[in-house]
């Protein structure tokens, strides 16, 4: 016989000790005094039984699937209110079970519920348990209402706050270890909660200072955990009127709370003003527009992640990481202004030189695509004799029509790349002549009409703090790339305020 566990844990549970491992023993001794094989455990950590919704309790989903699926013979609980305090439930799951030839044993109850005084005894106990979930729900509603008769909070305790000798929530000073860039520092939840606010009082966003409480080694604490902050969380926190000493009163407003503000209430209502103005900003500011100028196609050359860009308060758009925004401990990308990054860009395409003769310097530096291009004649005749085949098996009805549509459009697809060494020529002029242009048209473009550009000109721009760093050439002007590149970059140099910096391209130009 292989028989499987399901072991379960509410919250409140959880905090008044009761244990998985008991559940875990209990069990073991269980298969060893039986002569059962184990076979699996599953275990739901801080879920209710008492819901009708199997997807808010993940292991007993799998668990059903599992033994519906004859995995195991015998499934094996602690007592029956671990399986369910929900009567629909026990008995839906019961009957599948049953159903499935998968003996189902309470240890505490010592029933077999595969009898019909079994069944009898489940339909029973599965009320009485119900009932007691009912009871529990109703006494637990009465004491957070009594709670908030006399001030106090009710539920998990928000960052920033740890509960006092008294019950009543006191600021969390506790002190925390944690690594941040191989270095072990130590934080007080408190201190970043203090942080958090005079952010967002000075006019940082939401995700900017997710970015920063991350960096500094901050966590969320609660019911899910401790994990990096993000821009919802940094939502909630900040709106939060709990931190100046006031409760919900359970009716959709506030009432005065027992436990002293732990932020100054003029502080809090700055960043309530500063935050709708960021809002009302984000809505006036290129209202329709969120494209710009670099979007989409730069990287952060620290940690590989994308670049992401959004405007502040003040019509200013700004650069940040994604990865270090989502907690990437070893990212310390230290982004700026968005036109920090376009001036390098500008003096980039400004110092973009072509040569008289490169048409001749190219075609010698990429002889085998040049020969390539020689057979371009052939390769077209080739790619129309594929054509007329696959429009024959189309007709005979040996293809079918999504295919057949499919592999004409690939086909053609590669027909439009070819070109001649006479095409070549003339697309050589017209492109010298688009680069040779390109920094004025730059400077009179809008941010969608520059992002189109660089589009036509990069697959990628990588960044680093305050430096572009590196790009990367579309193919059809790689070749310019690498010809100004042996020309004359490595001579030159971005050099803002006169600070001298390495070369832009000298990574990525030659991929």
């Amino acid at each position: 016989m292989k028989a499987a566990l399901y072991a379960r844990v509410s919250t409140e549970e959880q905090v008044e000790g009761y244990s998985i491992d008991a559940q875990r023993r209990a069990f073991e001794t269980l298969v060893r005094g039986r002569g059962w094989t184990v076979y699996r455990e599953y275990i739901d950590e801080g879920k209710s039984a008492r819901t009708d919704n199997i997807n808010r309790r993940p292991a007993f989903k799998e668990m059903a699937a599992e033994a519906l699926a004859g995995k195991f013979d015998v499934l094996v609980v602690h007592k029956l209110d671990r399986f369910s305090r929900n009567l629909r439930i026990t008995l839906e799951y019961f009957d599948k079970l049953s159903k499935a030839g998968v003996a189902f044993l309470s240890i505490n109850e010592q029933m077999d519920f595969s009898t019909p005084w079994g069944r009898l005894a489940l339909t029973l106990l599965g009320g009485l348990a119900q009932f007691y979930s009912d009871n529990l729900s109703q006494a637990t509603k009465e004491g957070w209402t009594e709670r908030k008769a006399q001030g106090l909070y009710c539920g998990a305790l928000s960052f920033g706050a740890m509960k006092g000798e008294d019950g009543v929530p006191v600021p969390d000073i506790m002190a925390r270890q944690t690594v941040i860039h191989d270095q072990e520092i130590t934080v007080r939840n408190y201190d970043g909660l203090k942080m958090a606010f005079q952010l967002a009082a000075n006019g940082q966003s939401d995700r900017e200072i997710a970015v920063c409480l991350n960096g500094e080694g901050y966590r969320t604490t609660g019911t899910h955990g401790s994990r990096p902050f993000s821009k919802d969380t940094v939502k909630d926190m900040l709106s939060n009127r709990f931190y100046i000493g006031l409760i919900t009163n359970g009716e959709g407003g506030w009432m005065k709370a027992k436990h002293k503000p732990f932020i100054e209430p003029e502080l809090f209502e700055e960043t309530q003003m500063m935050r709708e103005h960021r809002r009302h900003s984000r809505h006036t500011i290129n209202a329709g527009s969120r494209t710009y100028s670099l979007s989409t196609l730069t990287w952060c050359n620290k940690c590989k992640s994308k670049i992401r860009i959004q405007m502040n308060q003040k019509a200013r758009a700004r650069i940040y990481c994604s990865g270090r925004a989502k907690g990437d401990k070893k990212c310390n990308f230290r982004g700026t202004f968005l036109d920090t990054y376009e001036a390098q860009v500008e003096w980039y395409l400004e110092n973009f030189e072509i040569p008289q003769d490169y048409q001749e310097k190219i075609l010698q530096a990429h002889s085998k695509l040049q020969a390539a291009y020689d057979d371009a004649e052939a390769r077209k005749a080739a790619l129309d004799r594929r054509l007329a085949r696959i429009r024959e098996l189309y007709e005979w009805g040996d293809i079918a029509k999504p295919e057949y549509q499919r592999k004409r459009e690939t086909i053609q697809q590669e027909v439009r790349t070819l070109v001649t060494p006479e095409d070549h020529r003339s697309a050589l002029s017209k492109l010298a002549h688009f680069l040779a242009n390109v920094a004025d048209a730059w400077r009179e473009a809008s941010q969608e009409q520059r992002n189109k550009l660089v589009k036509m000109l990069f697959e990628e721009i990588w960044v680093e703090d305050k430096r572009v760093v590196a790009v990367k050439p579309r193919p059809e002007f790689e070749p310019f790339f690498k010809l100004n590149f042996d020309c004359h970059a490595k001579d030159i140099a971005y050099d803002p305020g006169g600070i001298r910096t390495p070369d832009l391209h000298r990574d990525r130009v030659a991929c």
